[in-house]
């Protein structure tokens, strides 16, 4: 490696750190099916997020059986049903808690028993209670950090 190299390197990670500082955030998205019947099923479930929205019930909905419905749903999304729910689930309860929704509101809301309960699914997906999450990400939701 001679000496040309070396500055092309540290160049190109000067470009990159720069890139990489001035990016934004993506969206929280979740995949969704394509098939008709598997993405009426799906957005049933995204005007309505619960813990109740059962893979039996949507199976049914998309006149399938179950095990079809959860195969053709997978391939579609790339996920399996109760981990895409729980990304919609998380994702309504974070824009609840966002707009100044407590938390324990917002468990209630979304299907689940216990305020603790929810807090585990929400850790499991964003990495951190809902509470934490807001504070760490203050930049993009910054009025909710004071809503208690």
């Amino acid at each position: 490696m001679g000496a040309s190299d070396a500055s092309m390197r540290r160049l190109l990670w000067k470009v990159v750190a720069a890139e990489m500082t001035a990016a934004q955030p993506e969206q929280f998205e979740v995949p969704m099916p394509t098939a008709p019947r598997l993405l009426k099923a799906a957005q049933s479930v995204l005007t309505c997020p619960t813990a109740d929205a059962s893979l039996d019930k949507l199976a049914v909905r998309a006149g399938m059986s179950r095990r079809s419905f959860a195969r053709h749903f997978r391939s579609q999304t790339g996920l399996p049903y109760a981990r895409w729910k729980r990304a919609v689930i998380a994702q309504h309860a974070l824009e609840l808690v966002a707009a100044g929704h407590k938390v324990s509101s917002v468990a209630l809301d979304v299907g689940y028993g216990s305020v603790s309960a929810f807090i585990a699914m929400f850790r499991r997906q964003y990495g951190e209670s809902p509470r934490q999450f807001l504070i760490d990400n203050s930049e993009r939701y910054a009025p909710i950090t004071a809503a208690r």
